[in-house]
């Protein structure tokens, strides 16, 4: 079952970014010790994934800025 049918106008833009959220999930998953949360209870966990995102996020737009700026002084 998929939440967003493949006939609905918005499917081909949202699954092209399927693999772009595997491979987060998956990454996150491979920082969990023998797949175990950080965390205990759900606030702490939810706080948890919060820096996790808020990290990849900052490495993305580091990696972008840097190549943006290679660009403009190539």
């Amino acid at each position: 079952m998929r939440p967003i049918a493949a006939d609905d106008p918005d499917f081909a833009r949202l699954y092209a970014r399927r693999n772009d959220a595997e491979s987060i999930n998956r990454h996150l998953d491979d920082t969990m010790w023998l797949g175990r949360a950080h965390s205990v209870g759900h606030a702490r966990q939810h706080v948890n994934l919060l820096g996790f995102a808020i990290s990849v996020n900052s490495i993305a737009v580091h990696e972008h800025r840097r190549r943006r700026d290679t660009a403009i002084a190539a």
